[in-house]
């Protein structure tokens, strides 16, 4: 009996608890996660933390700009995509595997950086300049006037309408990711329509 005892713990004592170490933090300052102004940064190696039983660290990009890192939990593959409302995810499964990428491999349009050696004297030939996309930005905002705030950022790719249904809030903005013009989602009670025709296409009174 005691010899069996001893076989039972020792393989009990050689069972090891699977862990992962993942970069966390966002460069939102409303978020509750833990902030950090430079987690945005491509090769960003700050804040970690390490967990019991979770088999993927993610970079969730959302439309409006701001980046989040951290660790989720399991049934994600290497290189995964998903896709949110206002926002992208890419997943991957090794220690520290979260920086160093924009999720590229989902079609995100944030531009990847490029090496610092392929600038060359051909960098400097004149290339046209990008399409300046302005949309609307404002909160509550049912309809929209010569007074409702406007943004322009080359990045844009389309501009958002987002309305919320149980409170009929209305909020319009810029998106970095490419809709087809005129596409709508819906999730979880919010609906929202990207446009890309023009600049402040996102006009249409609600």
């Amino acid at each position: 009996g005691i010899g069996v005892v001893n076989v039972v713990g020792a393989a009990a004592a050689q069972v090891t608890v699977p862990t992962l170490t993942c970069y966390e933090c966002t460069d939102n300052p409303t978020d509750g996660y833990p902030y950090d102004p430079d987690c945005a940064d491509y090769s960003y190696s700050g804040r970690t933390g390490t967990w019991n039983y979770y088999d993927a660290c993610y970079i969730r990009i959302y439309d409006h700009g701001y980046l989040e890192r951290g660790i989720a939990g399991s049934g994600h593959e290497d290189g995964d995509c998903r896709y949110g409302t206002d926002y992208t995810v890419c997943y991957c499964k090794s220690d520290y595997c979260n920086t160093e990428s924009f999720c590229s491999q989902c079609g995100y349009p944030r531009p990847t950086p490029q090496p610092s050696a392929s600038t060359t004297t051909e960098a400097t030939t004149s290339t046209p300049s990008p399409v300046r996309l302005a949309c609307y930005q404002c909160m509550g905002c049912s309809n929209v006037d010569s007074s409702t705030p406007v943004i322009t950022d080359a990045r844009y790719q389309s501009c958002v309408t987002t309305v919320t249904m149980d409170t009929g809030n209305v909020s319009r903005d810029g998106s970095y990711a490419q809709h087809p013009d005129g596409e709508c989602d819906q999730d979880a009670g919010i609906i929202s329509c990207w446009c890309s025709s023009s600049s402040l296409c996102n006009n249409i009174n609600i």
